[in-house]
């Protein structure tokens, strides 16, 4: 699903994430009760002893046999609650439920003792007290990949201060307090049994039997599209119109995926570097008897790695005056490794049936089903498998539901109740708070040694894991023999206009006005101080190389946000006119230069050509790149013995230029271009540049005693960048 740099980028997000990112869902315990909030609970404005209401979802049952029935009205309060505020105390936040009373009929009200044993599809987890744990935002896979890459850049303050700025740009902070909002469902475990009489047999059987030549008809194994590669087996058959079908998932609180393309392939990367949900996220295309499905429906609550999630195929047959539909339900419990030809795929709760209830027991809820029941299909195979190798748990039976015209569905998230409140902070304290946060991230965990035995763990985990995990299967394939992928043709739907842009590119650098100013020096000799010297530097850069990168935000349709990055060197000559037998010294002119520029485009975003115009501010960094003085001849010996060695380094601006220091200035830059998009995840780009700055004072900010100021020569000077490169286009 993810494209080939993508992958790389997501490999890395993969090796520093955090285990908890890759834990399967724990399984379902007897003497449980579904349940689902009918208003919000946040660990921000909630409070202890806040009354919270929700209801049933699904039959409570004991001994196989029903003993509540859903809409059953529940109870409870906030037991505790630890936010986290500014970030001062905490770095996670905590909330506690307590489920107190369940209402039999409108009568009866039953006292249950119970806690919270998991969330479902949430980020969060419950311990073993049955408090919910919030994610650390300085913990997830994008906050560990970007610290990574920024230690990396910081021997340098311009690439430090571009890698901080784009993957400030790219990746947002992962808000750390927890939200439940209306609609969330969970699973509560009953401390204490519940003394109960069974109920009687539920009145929602078929009305009439499947007929068995219709059941039999029907197609059972999904494929892949590349090698048809058997994957998930059908559990559901649908009686009903299509849009009745379409009315009662949405009145579930199903959503319907996008398309998969290179926005959403970039929005699904961001989603799992900040640990945050993308309920909409795209699903892999599988097809059934080589028709793709007609309607994909998917239900998650606030991470991209969990998930319900279906696809609806058309057939031909018809019963009950209805169209009948087909459709393979599972759930997405984790991202893992995948030793094939993707990089990662989501792991599935292996017991398929567990998602077929949850999908019947959904669709009962929103009272669009008017009967219900189960046929048994013994020609599956026993111990059926997916594509990636997970074997299927199933007792190889389908769901049958009939449904009505659905025009007056029960909403999923119907509150009861208002909100408690604001489930975060202003802007200004989630500031404070990021500041904070990231502040005791770098003082508890930014040390070398941290994060080197860190590292070595995560890969040693991930490499265990890789070991272990699951593998394509390379058949039998639906034809019965090993198939080779076909070339796939480009989707028009992975055209969508492009979201973000990492480019690098290399050109030329020239000059315009080759001179950087002259420069007038007075040198005495230190043991005759009336025995002086007079000099002019006449400062020259010729033509060299440039090399940069840069992160393209295409947020509007004709306007763009660019950060970039420059590395760009010159031939720096010191033409010295006054002293015999030396007549020039020559060194590295180098500026590394961070920029932002807004970009206006002549063309619209959906454009393949798009001609631009640029402007904005540049930060640069200005120094010389080795040390020719070291070797002067005669009177210099002792006129420039403040010269030295000329350092790579730069030491922040402080050290003189000539001592190898270097020289921070501002500047404007100005330019334009124009980029093609070659294909859906690649553009071709011509940039030109042109970042106009002060001279560099290279001598006066060395040798200021000597420099004669009336023989200083002000201005500005112009460094004009042609360059070619490509994008790696999302």
């Amino acid at each position: 699903m993810l494209g080939p740099l993508s992958k790389l980028l997501a490999l890395l997000l993969v090796f520093v994430a955090a285990p908890a990112a890759f834990a399967a869902a724990e399984p379902l315990r007897e003497n449980c009760l579904e349940l689902r909030l009918q208003q919000e609970v946040n660990s921000y404005s909630s409070k202890a002893g806040d009354r919270v209401q929700a209801v049933l979802i699904a039959p409570f049952r004991v001994d196989g046999l029903d003993r509540i029935s859903p809409g059953a009205r529940v109870w409870g309060d906030v037991a505790e609650v630890r936010r986290v505020g500014v970030g001062f105390v905490r770095e996670t936040a905590a909330l506690t439920i307590r489920f107190t009373e369940i209402e039999i009929d409108q009568n009866v009200r039953l006292r249950i003792n119970t806690q919270v044993l998991t969330i479902d599809n949430a980020r969060e987890r419950v311990d073993g007290t049955g408090r919910i744990r919030g994610i650390r935002s300085t913990n997830t896979p994008g906050f560990r990949a970007s610290g990574l890459l920024t230690s990396l850049a910081a021997v340098d303050p311009i690439a430090l201060a571009f890698s901080t700025a784009a993957f400030a740009t790219l990746l947002r902070f992962s808000e750390p307090e927890i939200r439940l909002q209306a609609g969330t469902e969970l699973v509560v475990e009953l401390l204490e049994p519940v003394d109960l009489p069974p109920l009687p047999p539920p009145l929602l059987g078929l009305p009439e039997p499947l007929p068995a030549d219709l059941l039999e008809r029907l197609p059972y194994r999904t494929q892949t599209v590349e090698r048809r590669l058997e994957s998930d087996v059908t559990n559901l058959i649908f009686a009903g119109e299509a849009a009745a079908i379409d009315r009662a998932f949405r009145a579930a609180g199903w959503q319907v995926p996008e398309a998969l393309n290179s926005a959403t392939r970039y929005r699904t990367l961001r989603a799992m570097a900040e640990n945050q949900e993308y309920k909409e996220a795209p699903m892999s295309l599988l097809l059934l008897d080589d028709q793709p499905p007609v309607q994909a429906w998917a239900k998650a609550l606030n991470t991209f790695s969990k998930r319900h999630h279906l696809r609806v195929y058309a057939t031909e047959e018809r019963w009950l005056d209805r169209p009948v539909f087909t459709a393979a339900a599972t759930q997405d419990i984790s991202i893992n490794f995948s030793r094939g030809r993707d990089l990662f795929t989501h792991l599935i709760d292996e017991n398929i049936d567990r998602e077929r209830s949850k999908v019947v027991n959904d669709l009962l809820f929103t009272g669009c089903v008017e009967s219900v029941g189960q046929v048994p299909r013994p020609w599956l195979p026993e111990q059926p498998f997916n594509s990636t190798g997970q074997t299927l748990v199933t007792d190889r039976e389908a769901a049958v539901l009939v449904f009505n015209d659905c025009l007056r569905g029960h909403r999923f998230d119907e509150p009861m109740a208002a909100a408690p409140g604001p489930y975060r902070g202003n802007r200004v304290s989630r500031i404070v708070r990021q500041t904070v946060l990231t502040f005791r991230n770098d003082i508890y965990r930014g040390s070398l040694w941290y994060e080197g035995a860190s590292i070595l763990t995560q890969g040693f985990r991930h490499y265990r894991k890789a070991k272990q995990s699951i593998r394509p299967v390379p058949g039998p394939t639906i034809t019965g023999t090993p198939a080779k992928a076909p070339k796939v043709l480009s989707d028009p739907a992975d055209w969508a206009p492009p979201t973000v842009e990492l480019s690098v590119q290399a050109g030329l650098m020239v000059f315009s006005h080759s001179s950087i100013g002259a420069e007038g020096l007075l040198i005495s000799h230190p043991h005759h101080p009336d025995n002086t010297l007079t000099l002019r530097a006449a400062n020259r850069v010729a033509p060299a190389f440039a090399l940069g990168g840069a992160v393209t935000i295409n947020q509007f349709r004709w306007f763009s946000h660019e950060l970039g990055f420059g590395y760009q060197r010159g031939d720096f000559t010191m033409d010295l006119a006054g002293v015999p037998g030396i007549s020039e010294q020559r060194s590295g002119f180098l500026t590394r230069q961070f920029s932002y520029n807004a970009l206006v485009h002549l063309r619209p975003r959906e454009s393949r050509w798009r001609p631009y115009f640029a402007a904005g501010p540049v930060l640069q960094l200005v120094h010389l790149t080795d040390a020719p003085f070291t070797k002067a001849r005669g009177i210099f010996r002792f006129g420039l013995n403040n010269v030295g060695m000329f350092r790579a380094a730069y030491d922040f601006g402080s050290v003189p230029p000539l001592e190898g220091g270097g020289i921070f200035q501002t500047g404007l830059q100005v330019g334009g271009g124009v980029r093609y998009r070659v294909s859906p995840h690649w553009t071709v780009r011509f940039d030109y540049r042109n970042t106009c700055s002060p001279r560099p004072d290279l001598l006066r900010k060395s040798l200021e005693p000597q420099i004669m100021p009336e023989r200083l020569e002000r201005g500005k000077i112009s460094q004009q960048r042609l360059s070619l490169g490509f994008a790696f286009t999302f």
